[in-house]
This record gives structure tokens, sequence and C-alpha cells, in this order.
């Protein structure tokens, strides 16, 4: 077995993060027995927190107990900061992708490997970001940026080898359909909003998760990475949450059909976040409270339904480490067909 050691650093260290690292804790045996990787981590940022930079390693059960301060930002330190691999889990930002679009051109661009969980910069540039990642031999994965854990990426990659994939149906936002679940059923959306921030799963300002920019980033990310698209977020047909009336959700659930927002995109024409009412036999009707799941027509493999139950930030959390354990097998990039038209 190649033995491989990795310098870790970390781009935020909010719920995604501080979930990462406890997992890295956790399994750093089981990643030494089974794959031959050991790691420190060399690099913790966050906004308010500032960048701490550690050659010989942090203490990072330290961090995750007492925190730390330091003067020096991310962007100061990046270019040079001792590092093999980067963890980028800022927040979202779906307008420009800033600034975590920044961290990964910078990284990406010396030879720094990048798992992300931010959808942001993938969304808005991964035929640029691809490109710089081949032309630098730097991995360059992102499984948890569309649906946690979810198999999305890797189960093209193993299972979807040949044929063309025709279209993307999903509910890939638990907060927005949780809250569509909870007024259907008579209760008010600011509860429903309240339950996912206590458990971590919507963010102190769910915005981005109610317009539909959540689920338009993550749409882009599929049709651009996997069909070879170059749609952006804003060419996204969205519906905000807000828009639905309360009265058809509640008369869709007496009817017996769940109200969802679905994303949807093809090869070809729009990309849509809309309230579909589905029936009972529906795949995506199956789905309750937080939970997420795809529906994927292929050009081969028939129609594949891909779903995971009510996940939480551990969940996104373990999408990093897997896309980290596949980087050490030398599975450093996403097939794709935007890198057979990148020079």
């Amino acid at each position: 077995m190649e033995r491989r050691h990795f310098r870790l650093g970390f781009a935020g260290f909010g719920n995604v993060g501080r979930a990462l690292a406890r997992l890295l804790i956790a399994r750093r045996d089981e990643l030494a027995r089974r794959y031959g990787l050991s790691f420190e981590v060399t690099l913790l940022a966050s906004a308010r927190r500032g960048a701490w930079v550690e050659p010989r390693g942090v203490d990072l059960e330290g961090a995750l107990r007492s925190g730390w301060s330091s003067a020096s930002r991310l962007a100061e330190v990046l270019r040079a900061a001792p590092i093999d691999l980067l963890f980028e889990a800022t927040p979202l930002e779906p307008r420009t992708g800033e600034p975590a679009l920044s961290h990964v051109r910078a990284a990406l661009a010396r030879g720094v490997s990048v798992v992300s969980a931010n959808k942001g910069p993938i969304a808005l540039a991964a035929r640029e970001l691809f490109g710089i990642a081949r032309k630098a031999g730097a991995g360059f994965r992102f499984e948890s940026a569309v649906a946690d854990c979810l198999p999305v990426f890797n189960l093209a990659e193993a299972a979807l080898p040949v044929g063309r994939l025709l279209r993307f149906r999903g509910v890939l936002n638990s907060t927005s359909n949780h809250v569509l679940q909870a007024i259907a059923r008579g209760r008010s959306g600011e509860e429903a909003i309240g339950e996912m921030q206590r458990l971590g799963i919507a963010e102190a300002d769910p915005s981005h998760d109610l317009d539909g920019w959540d689920q338009a980033v993550k749409v882009v990310i599929l049709a651009n990475v996997l069909m070879g698209r170059d749609l952006t977020p804003a060419d996204v047909e969205r519906t905000p949450v807000a828009a639905v009336d309360p009265g058809w959700l509640r008369a869709e659930e007496v009817a017996g059909r769940a109200v969802y927002l679905v994303a949807e995109v093809g090869p070809d024409g729009p990309a849509r976040v809309h309230p579909v009412a589905l029936p009972p036999g529906d795949f995506l009707a199956s789905l309750r409270g937080f939970s997420l799941g795809l529906t994927i027509e292929t050009e081969l493999a028939a129609t594949i339904n891909v779903s995971i139950v009510e996940p939480h930030v551990e969940q996104t959390a373990y999408g990093m480490l897997a896309d980290l354990v596949a980087i050490g097998q030398g599975r450093m990039m996403i097939p794709t067909p935007l890198l057979q038209a990148t020079p």
C-alpha cells in the first residue's frame, strides 16, 4: 500500500468545518490502516478568528474546544501556506462565489488540491477551475457541494462511464422543502425554519434556501459538470417559497400529493427550480422531513433514483472526507465533459 501524508488547510470553520475536524480526529487510525493516509492540519481559517498557520501542525482538538485568534487573513496566507489540500467550507455567495472562488483559484494555481462543499465557485467557474487544476496537477473534487454525501459525482464516475446523462430532477434543499411540508400541514414557516436552525441545517440567514438560490446553484453544477453546459445561477428560473400559495399547498396535502421545490435540468433548454405537486408513486414524493433525492435519466442505464435520509452536517463532512480519500488514491478530479473541451 502506497502511503500518503497530507498537510490540510481549512477555509471556513463553521458547522461543516467543525464536523469535518471531528471526523478526521475520530477516523485518523482507520484512514491510516485502510488507505495509508496520514495528515496534519497546518492551516485553520475563519472570517471571525482569522487565519492560523502552523507548519508543525495545529492542535485540532484544542481549536475545536477553545478556538484561536489571529490577525492574519486567509487571502494573505493562502499563496504560501504549507498545505497540500484545502477544504473549502465558507458560506455560499451565489452571485459572485466570493471569497470562496478566489480561495479555490489561488490554491489550485499553486498545485494545492481542493475539496469544496461550497457550491458557488463550481457553479460560476467550473470550466476555468478544472483547467487550472489539470495544468497544475492538483486534485479538485466536490461531492458535498450538491447534496451532502449523496453519491452524485461518485455515482457518475463509478457506474456511468459510457453514455449520456439525459436529465436531472431532484429535491436538493432540505430547508425549503421542510418549510413547504410544514405549511401544507398547517404549521408556520417560521417554526419550521427555527427547527432547521436548531439542528444546524439551516443558516442563520436562510434566504438562499427559501429564495431558491441554493438549488439553482446546485442544478447549474449538475448541468455544467456532468452535461458540459455553460449555465450560471442567474440563468435558472426560480420560484421562491414565499411565492407559493399556502392554500394550494394545503389542498394538495389533502389530495395526497406532496409539493416540493424541484430542481430540473437537461442537456438543453431551461433549468428550473419550481414547486411541483408530486403524486404518491413519484420517487421524490417519498422523501420526508429534510431528506434529499435525485432522479437521473440516462441514455444506457435507464432511470436511477438516489436519496439520503435526513442528512445533517456530519454527512456533508463525510462527503468531504470521502473526496480526500479519493484524491489520496489518485482519483484527482471528477470525470467531466468540461475537461474534454478545456485546453
